[in-house]
């Protein structure tokens, strides 16, 4: 079969490779239709990661060279023996986290706290950007009505939609998000999913902001970047907003975060930092604010993101700026994706 694996930094390779072996009683085989380019993807790719490992991965037994691909859609295509979940043919959303059971952090159902966790396109031997997936029957969600290249979003729909849930959006809040790249423009859709009356959301790139304004955002005006949490308190009456989430992974997006909530509020924090980062506690403090953080989702999670992009109140497609073929990879995807960019997600054409 054909797959794209990434051997490491700015070596990623589109070729051939045996395909899986028949499924286990609790596994299934799929045949990916599309795939979604991740930034943790591109962090590998320009050498910036450490998702990837070279050395075998302690539950999987998978190391480098790794096909790519944990954000997709796929087609069942053979089933083990105690699978009543899906049936061949079936279009699924693929769950890519994949949990050892039995530790401390399992036995509470926080599988991404997982001593052990592993994700299919990251630390598995089996990626969405093959033409083949061995994945467990726990891993598939059925999409009823899905278009396959919603279904590839999911996931990354879901980490957007865990983060806002964490961060207690809901119906009638006012919320600010930081940087628009493909999970902030999710989270966006999110918290108006969620409910939220008014999306404030500042982003330096240009056409990013105009995607967002697009999608309903109040942006801010570029001019207002060294006061976001002054522009923002000037539109709600001095208070601040109810929630703020950091969906760019930098120090002044946090501080501008921190800086604009009210008495209360909430900072969301789905955003992957590169190192420790300084926090105003005393403001926090005085204005008893609280901070959550969030990794991947829960199980609930996952299955409350599926329901709302069948039902239309998520609509996750709105996230995709292009769509490329399997060997188009590098040139039209990571080369492009590795540089400063317009492009949120870019899903990839997996199945001809």
């Amino acid at each position: 079969m054909k797959a794209a694996r990434i051997y490491g930094e700015a070596d990623v390779r589109v070729e051939e490779i045996p395909s899986p072996p028949e499924p286990g009683p609790f596994e299934a085989v799929v045949a990916p239709l599309w795939s979604g380019l991740c930034g943790t993807d591109v962090k590998e790719y320009i050498g910036h990661g450490g998702s990837f490992s070279a050395t075998p991965h302690p539950l999987t037994g998978a190391a480098l060279p790794l096909i790519l691909g944990h954000e997709f859609s796929a087609e069942v295509v053979a089933i083990g023996s105690r699978i009543d979940n899906v049936k061949v043919g079936d279009q699924v959303a693929v769950m890519p986290l994949i949990h050892c059971g039995h530790c401390a952090a399992c036995k509470l159902g926080r599988y991404t706290q997982c001593e052990v966790k592993a994700w299919t396109g990251l630390s598995d031997a089996w990626g969405g950007m093959g033409e083949y997936a061995l994945v467990q029957s726990y891993q598939l969600s059925p999409l009823d009505g899905i278009s396959p290249e919603a279904g590839a979003v999911v996931e990354p729909a879901a980490v957007a939609l865990n983060a806002s849930v964490r961060a207690n959006v809901g119906p009638g809040s006012t919320v600010l998000i930081l940087g628009a790249g493909a999970i902030g423009i999710l989270t966006l859709l999110a918290v108006k999913a969620l409910g939220a009356a008014t999306v404030f959301l500042f982003e330096t790139n240009p056409r990013r902001a105009a995607h967002a304004a697009e999608l309903g955002a109040e942006v801010i005006p570029a001019e207002h970047a060294d006061d976001i949490a002054g522009y923002v308190r000037e539109r709600t009456g001095g208070l601040g907003v109810d929630v703020a989430m950091d969906c760019a992974g930098f120090p002044p997006a946090l501080d501008a975060a921190v800086a604009s909530v009210r008495p209360g509020g909430t900072i969301g924090v789905p955003a992957v930092h590169p190192g420790p980062t300084m926090v105003d506690v005393r403001r926090m403090t005085r204005n008893d604010l609280s901070m959550v953080a969030s990794v991947g989702y829960t199980q609930d999670i996952w299955e409350r993101t599926v329901l709302m992009v069948r039902a239309g109140v998520l609509p996750v497609e709105k996230a995709v700026t292009s769509k490329i073929d399997l060997d188009d990879i590098v040139s039209r995807g990571f080369d492009v994706l590795s540089k400063p960019s317009t492009e949120l997600k870019i899903l990839v054409k997996i199945k001809a």
